[in-house]
């Protein structure tokens, strides 16, 4: 009879440190919270339908304008924010959690739909921001998507420069009439 016990204990034990051991890979395999805004009106849209931007709370990039809207917002390390939004071209402003006081030029891109989209500093924490195109599910980069900046206009040389017209000086002052008026000053030299 006491066999039967120690089976019985070995038999929860083991149990027990399977669930242990279950419940401890789950809890390391799963990633925080993912917070989901729609920046569209209206009802919610399916995943197929609209673009989404992705930010990782783990990571320098920090989201601060979409569209000229402000959308900073601090994430938890191991959170995401997913930003719902209409296809079309978008601009965003983003920030360096390493460098918090640079800000970087405006960036734009053209979103599609179902198709997900983050921010990486390419050469490292400190390099240029461009946006990417990302895996789903894994969140690899694909592919860049960053549009380019729209060139200045162009400058050409049959034009003729640009000169102000002339500056014309004023009309003299005339004095004022002074005190000493209508007296002739004689001399008596000669």
């Amino acid at each position: 009879m006491v066999r039967c016990v120690i089976r019985r204990s070995a038999a929860r034990v083991l149990a027990l440190l399977s669930l242990t051991l279950v419940v401890a890979l789950t809890v390391l395999g799963c990633p925080g919270p993912t917070f989901v805004v729609q920046q569209y009106g209206g009802p919610e849209r399916s995943p197929e339908s609209v673009a989404t931007l992705r930010v990782n709370g783990g990571e320098p990039v920090r989201l601060l304008f979409l569209d000229e809207q402000d959308v900073a917002a601090p994430i938890v390390e191991d959170g995401r924010l997913h930003i719902e939004m209409v296809p079309g071209r978008h601009r965003v402003v983003v920030a360096n959690a390493s460098a918090p006081h640079e800000r970087y030029a405006p960036m734009a891109f053209d979103a599609e739909a179902g198709k997900v989209y983050r921010v990486a500093f390419v050469g490292g924490a400190a390099g240029e921001a461009r946006i990417y195109e990302v895996e789903r599910a894994r969140d690899g980069l694909i592919r860049d998507v960053t549009a380019p900046a729209p060139a200045p206009p162009p400058v050409t040389s049959s034009s003729p420069p640009v000169t102000p017209p002339p500056v014309e000086a004023p009309p003299p002052v005339e004095a004022p009439p002074s005190e000493d008026a209508g007296v002739v000053a004689v001399s008596d030299a000669g």
